[in-house]
């Protein structure tokens, strides 16, 4: 059943989401375009003064949109959990033959899934927009070529010298960071739905930002006791991630079993 319950909230988002990426591809076509355009004029010295500010409008304007595809995305999947679960729809969500947990889950895996695609389309987007506006460059791709194996040869001791621990543990961050994130704005919203009996948005905005203050100063007192340690160089930076992965991930299982318990015993649907 519960393969089915995510099944279902892919369909119900994958239309808008389909919308969001095809729209940020093509925000990064006419950037790449337009910077193609600005190289060769500047390369030609050309003096289309009103062809080269239509550019340049054209150009913020795709570099807006990329720019927002990932919080709007992000967006998406937050209204759909409020949508889903509480507001009309809710009655028939919380009706099904599933868990609490997974009713929960299939929502925040799809939101994930959803967040990873968001995110891929982004940097395809760039590098789209890189590649064709690089073509601007008289030269460019063929020097590039030419160069190929040098900048391999650099890559390779770059990759010698990369401290990996680091590397490592700055990706655990983003991670547990991001599902941290993804937990909070589904327990703002749980909490503002279940407080409010109006302004169900409005309250999961406060409760949202009530949160996040009482993190940020939890991870800055612990931050500064880190710093005030004894700690120095390397160890203390080790340190540091390492504390705020913790916290990341407990703040997120915590804030998980929250909204669960929220969700299964404050939750009044009639």
């Amino acid at each position: 059943m519960f393969t089915k319950l995510l099944k279902h909230e892919w369909r119900a988002t994958r239309g808008m989401l389909g919308t969001l990426c095809l729209v940020c591809l093509g925000a990064s076509l006419l950037g790449g375009l337009t910077m193609r355009y600005l190289m060769l004029a500047s390369t030609q010295n050309a003096e289309h003064n009103v062809i080269v500010v239509l550019n340049v409008l054209a150009m913020v304007a795709a570099m807006i949109v990329v720019a927002v595809a990932g919080v709007a995305g992000l967006f998406l999947y937050i209204g759909r959990f409020y949508k889903s679960r509480f507001t009309d729809e809710g009655y028939l969500t919380f009706t099904l033959p599933v868990s609490t947990h997974q009713n929960l889950l299939s929502s925040m895996v799809n939101s994930a899934i959803g967040m990873v695609i968001v995110f891929f389309v982004i940097c395809a987007a760039l590098c789209i927009w890189l590649m064709i506006g690089f073509t601007g460059i008289p030269g460019f791709y063929k020097t590039v070529w030419e160069k190929l194996p040098e900048l391999w040869e650099g890559f390779l001791r770059v990759c010698d010298q990369m401290p990996w621990k680091y590397v490592g543990l700055f990706l655990l961050n983003v991670l547990t960071g991001s599902v941290c994130e993804l937990v909070v704005l589904m327990l703002s919203v749980t909490i503002g739905s279940i407080i409010a009996k109006k302004h169900k948005i409005l309250a999961a905005v406060g409760v949202y930002y009530g949160i996040n203050m009482l993190i940020s100063m939890t991870c800055s007192a612990t931050l500064a006791m880190q710093a005030f340690s004894g700690s120095e160089g390397a160890q203390m930076v080790f340190r540091v991630f390492t504390s705020s992965a913790v916290m990341t991930a407990g703040v997120a299982v915590a804030g998980y079993f929250l909204m669960y318990w929220l969700v299964d015993r404050k939750l009044n649907l009639n």
